[in-house]
């Protein structure tokens, strides 16, 4: 039980923590519906070149679509909260929580999808020459699909490790009884 207290905390930090993000997300996001900056960058659409007077929407599109998916993140983990502070309550199965790892695992996968496609539609430099560093499509596209899934991914699997185990110590205390 002391392991799902510290899955708890943890995955009550993770929420603190990307709440946190989100608001700074959220204000980078508005910073640039009200900059001129976004003149200077190379969008690429679809394999096309975007000419300047579009490259403000696409670009607002492209962040706003990312805020979208990370928005979606925050949520399972809400939903994961939750279910970890059933389990705290040595609430194992119970049809809620089934409803929530179903959702989450719909996040997931659709954002899988959403950044896979994101990826291959849209290329974004934030400067008129293309390298490496100004790519600022691919390094957000890695951040939202690689470190938030795993760490999730990695999180659920050890709560259900813990639930399992709960479950089999429950089991073998009914075998017990008469």
């Amino acid at each position: 039980m002391k392991t799902l207290k510290i899955f708890g905390w943890l995955s009550h930090f993770l929420w603190a923590s990307m709440l946190l993000l989100t608001i700074f997300f959220g204000i980078l996001v508005y910073s640039e519906f009200t900059s001129t900056y976004s003149e200077s960058w190379f969008i690429e659409f679809m394999g096309k070149e975007i000419q300047n007077d579009s490259k403000k929407t696409y670009l607002l599109t492209f962040m706003l679509i990312c805020f979208c998916i990370y928005s979606l993140y925050f949520y399972a983990i809400t939903l994961f909260n939750l279910c970890v502070r059933k389990f705290e309550k040595r609430i194992f199965f119970d049809h809620s929580i089934i409803k929530r790892f179903r959702k989450i695992g719909i996040i997931f996968i659709s954002n899988y999808i959403a950044v896979l496609i994101l990826g291959k539609v849209f290329s974004i430099h934030s400067g008129k020459e293309i390298t490496s560093s100004t790519d600022f499509s691919t390094i957000v596209l890695e951040k939202l699909d690689s470190p938030l899934g795993s760490l999730i991914i990695g999180f659920f699997f050890l709560v259900l490790s813990q639930v399992f185990k709960e479950a089999l110590k429950q089991k073998q205390e009914n075998e017990l009884t008469i």
